[in-house]
């Protein structure tokens, strides 16, 4: 044994004989100071049952444009600078999903973020750039050569509804950032609404009820030990999300129905990987919370995976690529309005450290990209898959869109509902893929399951 693994070992062993068999924390990407105080803790109303089932009928807040908008068209010749790195492809739309792209890249690297309208790029300091769709899909984003060395990992987070109301929320050093998204794709002036933020993460956000609800990981503070999570609403205040003495790694907020929401998140350690959720309502003068559940333990995780949360019909599915007693598979863990939860995998080839996921609601479905190994051999090249979610939370395998080799950035949003674009960062450059309904194309519909 190394003597890096012996200390690794000593000190596991002591912090479990300390904590009493608590499991020992993964280490940071980097260690941040914890901040003294955190901001005040507004006060929440219990939720101990549901007050309402959700509309199943009715769409996620966010999942797709506003009534009335147009759809962007294929993309024919996706703006950019520079070839591509990845196969081309004509549109098939002889396929359960029309695949349009990528023919050009659109951006040099960079974690982007899919919204209704456009395309945003999170930039060093505080900024952002908006790529907005147009008839060929989306403008070009940032081509700065310095990106192809670095560029900022933690996401921005968009609130949008129907109504045309759109706000984004990013992580700059500790302070939580928002600012007003117009429908052209200009931001204003940012704000900082809450200052306990882990510098270099990821926000989670959406608008429902009328008012935009972000969860975050904060940094640890003199009430918890931990990162947690915490809970930013517009006009109400900061909320804990994460009990006392627990912590999360990765968060996401899902809308199961007007003013309804769960949240999830990863609390991925060393030894074990637990997976919380969280039910809140979000009512006109407070905001009422449930109690926090464990839903899944997933073994030692690989590298730092991250949790992707969607709709699927009544309730919220956590998506987690995960290690396994057999190898390695992508988790849908499926949680009700009840707080039920229904746990199902899809077995990949191979292993993965970095195996970015991502998701949205369109064609009447819910419908999820990911990464995977195209082969079994160590070293195989990876694919962009398709699959969709079933009505028991099944992750069904439909098709590869892609060859990328090696996917670094994932995201996606429906622009309408029978558009998904993709935006995916291989290699050095980022690429848009558009998925529409092929064949099957029908009138709007809520995605399925519950």
């Amino acid at each position: 044994m190394t003597p890096f693994a012996e200390r690794a070992l000593v000190g596991c062993m002591a912090a479990a004989l300390v904590l009493s068999g608590a499991a020992c924390r993964r280490p940071a990407p980097k260690k941040d100071k914890p901040l003294p105080q955190a901001p005040p803790t507004a006060s929440a109303e219990p939720l101990a049952t549901p007050s309402a089932e959700p509309d199943e009928d009715g769409a996620p807040a966010g999942s797709a444009a506003p009534a009335g908008s147009t759809a962007p068209a294929g993309s024919a010749a996706l703006a950019g600078a520079g070839g591509g790195s990845t196969k081309k492809r004509k549109p098939r739309t002889g396929a359960r999903f029309l695949i349009d792209g990528p023919e050009q890249p659109i951006a040099i690297g960079g974690a982007a973020t899919v919204y209704s309208k456009g395309v945003i790029w999170r930039l060093s300091g505080n900024a952002a750039q908006v790529s907005p769709f147009g008839p060929d899909g989306p403008a070009a984003g940032p081509s700065e050569p310095e990106r192809a060395r670095k560029w900022p990992r933690g996401r921005v987070a968009v609130a949008e509804d129907a109504s045309g109301v759109m706000h984004t929320y990013w992580v700059e050093g500790s302070g939580l950032v928002r600012s007003a998204l117009d429908a052209a794709g200009k931001l204003g002036a940012p704000e900082v609404v809450a200052n306990d933020a882990v510098p270099g993460t990821s926000p989670s956000a959406l608008r429902t009820g009328g008012r935009d609800a972000v969860a975050y990981l904060a940094a640890p503070n003199a009430r918890n030990a931990e990162r947690h999570g915490r809970l930013w609403v517009e006009g109400g205040g900061v909320l804990d999300m994460s009990p006392e003495g627990s912590g999360a790694t990765s968060i996401s907020l899902v809308s199961v129905g007007e003013g309804q929401v769960i949240a999830m998140w990863l609390d991925a350690r060393s030894a074990m990987t637990p997976v919380h959720a969280r039910r809140f309502e979000i009512r006109e003068k407070t905001t009422a919370l449930a109690a926090d559940d464990v839903v899944f333990v997933g073994g030692p995780p690989e590298g730092y995976p991250e949790l992707v949360g969607v709709r699927a019909g009544n309730s919220a599915a956590g998506l987690l690529p995960l290690a396994t007693d057999k190898g390695f598979a992508l988790h849908d863990i499926l949680v009700d309005w009840n707080g039920k939860a229904k746990i199902k995998t899809l077995d990949y080839p191979n292993g993965m450290d970095t195996a970015p996921v991502a998701a949205a609601s369109a064609c009447g479905e819910t419908i999820v990209v990911y990464a995977r190994p195209e082969a079994k051999e160590p070293g195989s090249p990876q694919v962009l898959e398709i699959a969709t979610l079933g009505g028991s939370g099944a992750i069904e395998a439909q098709e590869v869109a892609a060859y990328p080799g090696q996917v670094l950035e994932l995201h996606a949003a429906a622009a309408d509902a029978n558009t998904i674009w993709v935006v995916y960062t291989a290699g050095t450059k980022s690429f848009a893929m558009r998925l529409g309904c092929g064949v099957k194309a029908t009138a709007p519909a809520a995605p399925k399951g519950k």
